[in-house]
């Protein structure tokens, strides 16, 4: 690791039982520009030692502290405190997600920046509707009570394409079920996080209760295998989400895991077009393409085919690929030069394997960052390497059927099951097939997730849900106590 002297975000250190603690290492993060390439940032490298610091503040604040005590009420309470210093940063917050992993400003000041506070509120609105009142029940043979509690320390390990809104997704309902947290920013990402832990300070929120330590893949696996952390939750990979359940079974820990995906959209063939085609191409163009329910796959009638190609093309020229910080682009750069070069790597790939690219597959023009522009593929077979492989990028690949039940079983032969999308004009045929995909979110003629609702993956997409009252369930165990009478 280099170290950057004069960056415009320089960070000494770690965010730790509510207030900044010095690393125990010296080695830094530094974080580049993907449009620049030139750094823009470092960060402290979290080591053993800080992790292991961090997860007892949090045992601490949970064992001795008032958190998993207070009412959902009262904690609730905090969390709008804390969801109004985030809304007072919410500016600097867009600006570092744009400086450090490249979407475009207007993303990130219409979503990245704000979802997450309007996250933090609405669980806080669900104060005593979760996991409440405790219950009694007769059993075979007496009356007991059952109860349920927080689970415990929480180690959040969050990746670099949403990394305060992936956050959010475990910290919010995490904090009203009364668990505390350590989280885990992406090395690629961890500038904004230091901007939730201002908010956390701002806030006067109890110490220990949420704890931040960026760091690389090391120290996350530390965290998973600490023995004073009760559940991990983590969003990545599916390749490392099977390396963390692994770890998580050592102790047996709790574990929530939001994975990859190869997210299939099914146009019928009585689909409107012109309505159809803003979600079709948002999509998979959505955050620069860097989203793991990204609908990658486009199911298509063969006898319009050539219709729906032509439209995709034509709406993918009014994409504008370009500087992030500019208001007129609507794409950016992939997040390192590792990703853009996988992603060139799998379109040439597909050009092997007598796949088509009919549009884009350069770097649109760009002189200098890590730019993809957004690429449609034809003639893709199922079974090809572009049709199953997650990309992470503004890539799409047409697949043709005949018959309905041959588009299901395009869609399903995967082993992901994390979103879809059907695109018709007929509701009752959509509830129909609809049922038949297996993915945890079936979208209808829109590119939509909804963190009021629950959401997660199917098959090798994940274990357990985000989003909803359901996570907060995930955060809390059950107890019986009795017996009564």
């Amino acid at each position: 690791m280099s170290v950057v002297s004069t960056t415009a975000y320089r960070r000494d250190h770690f965010f730790v039982g509510g207030r900044w603690i010095e690393p125990a290492g010296t080695e830094r993060l530094v974080v580049v520009s993907p449009a620049t390439e030139e750094p823009v940032g470092s960060v402290p490298a979290a080591v053993a030692a800080d992790i292991d610091a961090a997860v007892a503040a949090a045992r601490q604040a949970f064992d001795r502290g008032p958190w998993p005590l207070m009412t959902q009420q009262e904690r609730a309470a905090k969390m709008r405190d804390l969801a109004a210093a985030m809304r007072a940063r919410v500016e600097e917050t867009a600006t570092a997600i744009t400086s450090e992993m490249g979407s475009v400003i207007s993303y990130t000041r219409a979503g990245q920046a704000p979802a997450p506070i309007d996250m933090l509120e609405y669980y806080a609105g669900l104060a005593g509707t979760v996991g409440q009142p405790e219950e009694g029940r007769v059993g075979a043979y007496a009356t007991w009570t059952v109860t349920k509690e927080p689970i415990g320390v929480v180690g959040a390990i969050v990746p670099w394409n949403g990394p305060i809104f992936l956050a959010m997704f475990k910290i919010a309902p995490a904090l009203l079920a009364g668990c505390t947290i350590v989280l885990k920013p992406s090395p690629e990402s961890p500038l904004s996080a230091y901007l939730l832990a201002e908010a956390l300070e701002a806030a006067d929120f109890p110490p220990g209760v949420l704890n931040i330590v960026p760091g690389d893949r090391e120290v996350g696996r530390h965290l998973v295998l600490h023995p004073d952390v009760d559940k991990i939750a983590f969003t990545g990979s599916t390749a490392a989400g099977k390396a963390i359940m692994a770890d998580c079974a050592h102790d047996l820990k709790r574990v929530t895991l939001e994975l990859g995906g190869k997210s299939p959209a099914i146009v019928l063939d009585d689909a409107d077009l012109a309505t159809s085609l803003p979600g079709i191409l948002f999509g998979f163009t959505q955050n620069n393409g860097q989203i793991c329910v990204s609908n990658s796959r486009l199911i298509v009638p063969r006898s319009r085919r050539d219709e729906i190609v032509e439209a995709i093309a034509a709406g993918l020229g009014e994409v504008t690929l370009g500087d992030p910080f500019d208001e007129a682009s609507t794409m950016g750069p992939l997040v390192a030069q590792r990703q853009r070069d996988r992603v060139v790597g799998l379109l040439e790939g597909a050009r092997a394997e007598g796949a088509t690219i009919a549009y884009g597959g350069g770097d649109g023009g760009m002189d200098r960052g890590w730019y993809v522009a957004p690429t449609l593929v034809t003639d893709v077979k199922p079974g090809m390497t572009i049709a199953r492989d997650e990309v992470f990028g503004p890539v799409l690949s047409i697949i043709d059927y005949d018959t309905e039940d041959e588009a299901i079983a395009i869609a399903n032969d995967t082993e992901y099951g994390l979103g879809a999308a059907i695109f018709t004009t007929d509701d009752d045929r959509f509830a129909r097939l609809a049922r038949r995909v297996r993915a945890g979110t079936v979208n209808r003629n829109t590119h939509l997730t909804d963190y009021y609702l629950p959401f997660g993956g199917w098959k090798q997409s994940g274990i357990g849900v985000e989003g909803g009252p359901e996570a907060v369930e995930s955060y809390l165990a059950t107890k019986v106590l009795g017996p009564f009478g």
